[in-house]
């Protein structure tokens, strides 16, 4: 029998695969009538035997820490058995590792503190953990940065237990102490991997490398070379932790952890707040654009395409079938162009039209677009111009799917226990505009304030509402059914859908120089910094472009990674997706303004398109 189906009719709804442990894959589950959210591993009963079952269970009831991922239940099933754990979205340190991700020194003492007083926790209890890598230490989003939770006891044992033939040699050649190889478990063979993982967190790489033949050679035999660039007081904690005999290295956690945060009160603030890695090349200077001239200001733009009529279905001798409408914005009116793309000499004449309230945000949809402000939503149709689909007594945050087919709306001033959630049906199945009834639909009660309102797919819809230190997530269906609520540990101010299906990206409110990439199904978030102050997010073919007001422009891979940096662009008053290439770059110049298209593929970036 598969496992979805098996899970399925378990106290826990299946949302997706999140890893794989030592005996059996890791899922991301929400209880079905709380609606909380953990992780679920399954434990492959062929391969992890009732004593090692009852074992593992054993420790991970005894173990209570907020460091350590704990066990808050047990699974049945007539075909396998299941452990309901502490879900953390942050993903690993590994892939923090693996992904670049910029630390400062900081930061990496107070993982490795952290670890140290989870393992100190759990020696006092008699508990080897016996794996001790990045793999298994797990991170959950809190304000501006990660906290750190160990994983999988799975091959833990009692110290009284440690020298049981039966057990074998377990765990990661390259995190593994001398003595371990001899089948030895000692608390100290712990405090070694810590040694290696601070080692590869302040240089990017470990101690040794190679097979694991050659792994072990080099644990027992070969002195690990330390790094002349770090601070003495680290080198000496590498020194002690990396040591070959037990009787040199820390006896206990406890005493590794103390010489850490003597090193941390004792360096200073400046260097504590320096990373660990090296810094990237100097960004380029953007190379000259050109531009088409507007005679009005812009403070927001769009672009729809149209289809052609027969007289305009030649383009320098191609025969085409769709044109582009540039729509642009500022305060009350809105002037929509017709759009031939880069390399446009002239704009034609605009037409021009006046809203009631000041434009915010334009969305294209199939059979047109959708202009919202913050007290109506007003859709540009082809078949029927301008139509008022919604209008409000009080500023609402709205949004459309992604067909067209359906809005939703939430007033923002709303005290939270009279929150509602505003949804509508807009088109027949030919796309022509109806007006059908309003739903009100009662939210759950959250407090903070909405800060965004975003459609997840065709038929749901997802609210962002933050506090000082709490994003809490709401999804309703298009009929205004309440499926689920998730929070994440920190506030944010934006959200953005990309171009994968239920991924987002965000900004925080308090660390302006952080994206977050959020992923829904299942939920999982990824954190990266970068060196400007993000306004703008686009989902790219290249990347992730993150792009401040002064027109610098990051470019991001989806590991996080940063592979692309441009400065001097012009200052943008809006900027929005053209093609996976391209961007349509609005500048104000007063009473006129400028439309760039900046295309990455000619901005020198060293990408292969």
């Amino acid at each position: 029998m598969a496992i979805s189906r098996r899970l399925r009719r378990s106290h826990y709804r299946l949302l997706g695969l999140v890893g794989h442990g030592q005996f059996g894959r890791v899922y991301c589950a929400i209880h079905r009538q709380t609606g909380d959210l953990v992780a679920l591993k399954d434990l492959n009963r062929d391969r992890f035997s009732t004593h090692k079952f009852l074992r593992e269970l054993r420790f991970l009831l005894s173990l209570e820490h907020p460091n350590i991922a704990t066990c808050q239940a047990l699974e049945h099933s007539a075909t396998g058995r299941q452990l309901v754990l502490d879900y953390c979205e942050g993903g690993t340190l590994r892939a923090l590792i693996e992904h670049e991700v910029p630390l400062s020194l900081a930061e990496v003492l107070g993982f490795v503190s952290d670890i140290l007083r989870a393992l100190d926790q759990a020696h006092r209890q008699g508990i080897v953990h016996c794996d001790i890598k990045p793999e298994n230490i797990l991170l959950s989003i809190v304000p501006g940065g990660w906290q750190v939770k160990i994983s999988d006891f799975g091959i833990a044992r009692l110290s009284l237990e440690a020298s049981e033939a039966e057990l074998g040699n377990t765990g990661s050649p390259a995190y593994m102490a001398p003595e371990r190889f001899y089948n030895q478990h000692p608390a100290a063979s712990d405090l070694y991997a810590v040694g290696v993982i601070l080692y590869e967190l302040l240089t990017g790489q470990r101690p040794f490398s190679g097979t694991p033949t050659e792994l072990m050679v080099a644990h027992l035999n070969q002195r690990a070379i330390l790094p002349e660039h770090l601070p003495v007081p680290l080198n000496e904690i590498l020194r002690k932790a990396l040591q070959k005999l037990l009787a040199k290295r820390y006896k206990t956690a406890a005493e590794m952890l103390a010489a850490v945060e003597t090193v941390a009160h004792q360096l200073p603030q400046e260097q504590l707040a320096s990373s660990v890695r090296q810094p990237l090349e100097p960004p380029m200077s953007a190379p000259a654009l050109t531009f088409v001239t507007l005679p009005y200001p812009v403070e927001v733009v769009g672009w729809v395409n149209v289809p052609l009529t027969r007289t305009h279905q030649t383009v320098q001798g191609q025969e085409v079938t769709q044109g582009t409408l540039l729509v642009t914005g500022c305060q009350r009116r809105v002037w929509v162009y017709h759009w031939t793309g880069q390399g446009q000499e002239r704009i034609g004449q605009p037409q021009g039209l006046t809203l009631p309230w000041p434009i915010r945000q334009f969305q294209a949809v199939p059979y047109g677009g959708c202009l919202f402000t913050d007290y109506s939503i007003h859709m540009l149709s082809m078949k029927q111009g301008v139509v008022a689909i919604a209008r409000f007594d009080h500023p609402v945050k709205a949004a459309l799917t992604p067909d067209g087919r359906w809005f939703a709306a939430c007033n923002v001033e709303s005290p939270p226990s009279e929150r509602q959630l505003l949804l509508r049906r807009l088109t027949g199945p030919d796309h022509r505009l109806e007006s059908l009834p309003l739903t009100r639909v009662s939210m759950p009660v959250a407090e903070g304030q909405v800060v965004a309102l975003s459609a997840l797919d065709t038929r749901h819809f997802l609210v962002a509402i933050a506090q000082a230190a709490t994003t809490t997530f709401q999804c309703f269906t298009r009929r205004g059914t309440a499926v689920g609520t998730l929070s994440l540990y920190t506030a944010l101010q934006a959200l953005v859908p990309a171009a994968k299906p239920y991924r987002f990206l965000a900004l925080e409110q308090h660390f302006p120089n952080v994206v977050l990439v959020i992923d829904f199904k299942p939920f999982r978030v990824s954190r990266y910094r970068l060196d400007i102050q993000p306004h703008w997010l686009i989902d790219t073919g290249a990347g992730y472009a993150a792009i401040s007001l002064d027109g610098k422009l990051r470019l991001i891979s989806e590991e996080g990674q940063v592979i692309g940096q441009i400065d001097r662009l012009p200052r943008p008053a809006d900027v929005l997706p053209l093609s996976a290439t391209q961007l349509l770059w609005a500048v104000s110049e007063g009473a006129y303004s400028r439309i760039y298209t900046v295309d990455l593929k000619t901005l020198g970036l060293d990408i292969i398109f």
